[in-house]
């Protein structure tokens, strides 16, 4: 796709889509068969709770989704993005608004009320555990932009979304097949890709009073190489590299190993009504990942004609493999007028295992037997509780909540690192942390029109146990605590049923992570990129605290609803890596360039959003969501590295727009076509002169059309689509995948 003004760009959407509709669906038993239900309601807050901006993303919007893994389903709402590498990406981070994409610890994310949120840390691999259920078992998602409710912690100083599973009320069987497939071409990169995976669920009513569902999914997906090496100009190869057009200082000789990724899922879902007051539901998910990384290419060869890598860096290889559980416990009832939701869950990495060789040795072009083998073992706790009721004018709640957080990670050297013979301990970190809050909120009605909602949270924060081991060297860290109280504030007008207006002002304080504060990372770019960073992190770090003010209006003319909300984010302390001058390890009076996490002074964001839903307008059964948003967010102050002053934050583009057009001329068919769309933001917290450009190594622009159709004949139904429809080459530093094709055959019948 040709480069152009992203305004330009983005208000053509608005124009092309500003006219269409929202299909129907509601399922009729006798046939087995599928109809959209889907109206302009649906597209609100129902669960999740905030007087301030939320969507809703219902069944109808799910069914236009390629949906491959359960991520998909978020992707065209307004000013978020899912970092998704390729298909079945264990490292799928979420970002909202104005986050880079690795500051995980900003959003808050849960299915049924359970916390899927990797808090261990803030990083690529601290994403969203996304697989503990499968694409075909959510219902509905939700999100709410920024911290603006006092139900929430301060976790969602970037935002809220809660995915919510179908119910189970009919004995069900739902089998589905999916494939999919890829050609990807770049530099002298050329492969045939596939994945596929199978799902059977099977759901039993329990008579009257609930509902068992039990799912197994299989899946396999080759996905692009993720990376790219450059040859060095001393190589008597280095001429048959391919020069960057863009980045004139890399010459490509090697593409990293194609990623063979596998995973294997088993679910059980439940709930049940206990006296007919009372529901108890549960979820238990375990996960087998495995992940190949064995097979790069060189683009070189040698005076025999054979593929070398002499010349070139970085390349190795490597396996790794996990087993994951998710198990969650709720119950919901009255007692004496109140509504009461308690919700307990517990997330445990049971075992987890990397394997890589060290890297390639340029001279001689061999991949060494040598490497290292990390092991993880770590665990996360939640509970809440929420009581809530309607007394007069006032719509009252009040809860509490628990967090806990414990990490480890040791990293032995190897001889063999395919078999892991291990030769010694070259390090491990570890630590915990726990969070433990309270709320009280009052939504009271101060006429017929206007409603004033006031919040407050206390926070109370604890990190215990911090260690780190290099070699034969041991620093345990002291224990730290920190509290907050966070304040929330909305008036909320609406005149009439059509009109609503909203002012919010919202404080947050979100506390540090284990690995924020006691893990070491790899340097992420120069000659020692990919080598272990022992002085990346601060165990010192402060809390970043945020102040969020909103204002939105929304209107509702006949079957379309329009909505405009404008945001500014104060952050104080933000915590985010950048490079220092500290005294170096050798000689304290002599300073040395260090990359390392830190606390940044403050940071400001200022954004606005349209968004625009219609349903029936032309003609029945064309629909249409769409969005477009505008975002600037700048480093304020920053004492440790004043020239930072007045720079961009990385990753955050200053456009974003999506939109999904759906038709629906018979409850058999759907016909889908969807755009996502963000404009070039800076790589890097420099803004360097290399931060913004549209190739590898940077964060580029996009503009992925999607398309898809559907035909049920009765219980069976039959999908064909294809993500990126014009082979569009978009990078997030990784490749995004190139055009891809989908298939999908599923059955789903009653028994």
């Amino acid at each position: 796709m040709t480069p152009r003004s992203s305004a330009t760009f983005v208000a053509s959407i608005l124009a092309a889509t500003s006219l269409s509709s929202v299909a129907h669906a509601e399922m009729d038993a006798s046939k087995d068969s599928i109809i959209v239900t889907g109206t302009i309601e649906s597209r609100s807050l129902s669960t999740l709770n905030s007087p301030a901006l939320g969507v809703g993303i219902d069944e109808e919007q799910i069914a236009a989704v390629n949906a491959i893994n359960t991520e998909d389903i978020v992707r065209y709402a307004p000013n978020i993005i899912v970092r998704k590498r390729y298909v079945g990406d264990a490292n799928a981070t979420l970002s909202f608004r104005n986050m880079h994409t690795q500051q995980t610890p900003r959003a808050l994310i849960s299915i049924d009320g359970f916390v899927i949120s990797d808090f261990l840390g803030a990083n690529f691999d601290t994403a969203p555990k996304w697989a503990v259920i499968a694409p075909g078992d959510v219902a509905r998602a939700e999100i709410i932009y920024g911290p603006t409710s006092a139900r929430y912690s301060g976790h969602s100083l970037g935002g809220t979304l809660r995915l919510d599973t179908r119910d189970i009320t009919e004995n069900r069987v739902r089998v589905s097949v999916q494939g999919v497939m890829q050609n990807y071409k770049y530099y002298q990169t050329d492969e045939d890709l596939y994945g596929w995976s199978g799902d059977a669920t099977i759901d039993f009513k329990l008579g009257e009073h609930g509902g068992l569902s039990l799912g197994y999914r299989h899946f396999e997906n080759e996905g692009q190489p993720m990376q790219w090496r450059t040859v060095s100009g001393s190589s008597p190869y280095s001429a048959q590299g391919t020069r960057d057009t863009e980045l004139g200082f890399l010459n490509i000789g090697a593409q990293d190993s194609v990623v063979d990724s596998r995973e294997d899922q088993l679910r059980l879902r439940g709930h049940y009504d206990i006296d007919g007051n009372w529901k108890a539901r549960a979820l238990l998910a375990i996960l087998f990942d495995e992940e190949d990384t064995t097979n790069p290419k060189s683009f070189l060869v040698d005076g025999n004609g054979d593929p070398t890598f002499i010349g070139i860096s970085g390349t190795k290889l490597g396996l790794t493999s996990s087993t994951e559980m998710l198990a969650g416990v709720g119950l919901s009832g009255q007692i004496s007028g109140w509504n009461i939701d308690l919700a307990f869950s517990r997330f445990d990495i049971l075992d987890s295992e990397e394997r890589f060789s060290d890297t390639v040795d340029p001279a001689t072009g061999i991949i060494p037997t040598t490497g290292y083998q990390s092991q993880n073992d770590a665990y996360w706790n939640s509970l809440e509780a929420i009581f809530d009721r309607t007394s007069g004018a006032h719509a009252l709640a009040f809860g509490l909540s628990y967090a806990g957080y414990k990490d480890e990670t040791k990293t032995y050297l190897t001889s063999d690192w395919r078999s892991a013979t291990q030769t010694g301990l070259r390090d491990a970190s570890g630590g915990k942390t726990r969070l433990i809050g309270l709320f009280a909120e009052d939504a009271v009605s101060l006429n017929q029109s206007i409603t004033a909602t006031l919040g407050l949270r206390y926070e109370d924060w604890k990190t215990s146990d911090g260690t780190l081991i290099d070699g034969g060297t041991q620093v345990n860290y002291a224990s730290r605590s920190d509290d907050a109280w966070s304040p929330k504030f909305a008036l909320t007008f609406q005149p009439d049923e059509r009109t609503r207006l909203v002012a919010s002002a919202a404080y947050a304080k979100r506390f540090p992570t284990v690995r924020e504060l006691y893990q070491p990372g790899l340097i992420a770019y120069g000659p020692n990129a990919g080598q272990l960073d022992l002085g990346g992190f601060n165990p010192d770090l402060r809390a970043e605290r945020g102040w969020d003010y909103q204002l939105t209006a929304s209107r509702t003319f006949g079957t379309v609803k329009v909505t405009l909300s404008g945001y500014r984010q104060d952050i104080k302390d933000a915590i985010f890596s950048q490079s220092i001058a500290i005294p170096s390890a050798a000689d304290p009076s002599v300073l040395a360039t260090q990359s390392l996490r830190t606390n940044i002074d403050k940071v400001r964001s200022h954004g606005i959003d349209f968004i625009v839903a219609a349903e029936d307008i032309l003609i029945s059964g064309l629909s249409l969501d769409a969005n477009i948003s505008w975002n600037k967010t700048e480093i304020i102050r920053n004492n440790l590295a004043p020239a930072l002053v007045g720079n961009m934050w990385p990753r955050v583009p200053k456009w974003r727009a999506n939109a999904s057009l759906r038709y629906m001329p018979s409850e058999d068919w759907l016909f889908a076509a969807n755009i996502r769309h963000q404009s070039t933001p800076d790589r890097n917290i420099e803004n360097t002169s290399s931060s913004r450009c549209d190739t590898y190594f940077c964060v580029s622009t996009f503009s992925f059309v999607d398309v898809k159709v559907t035909k049920h004949f009765g219980p069976v139904a039959v999908s064909a689509g294809i993500d990126n429809l014009l082979d569009e080459k978009a990078f997030v530093f990784h490749p995004y995948p190139g055009r891809s094709f989908l298939i999908e055959l599923s059955w789903d019948g009653l028994f």
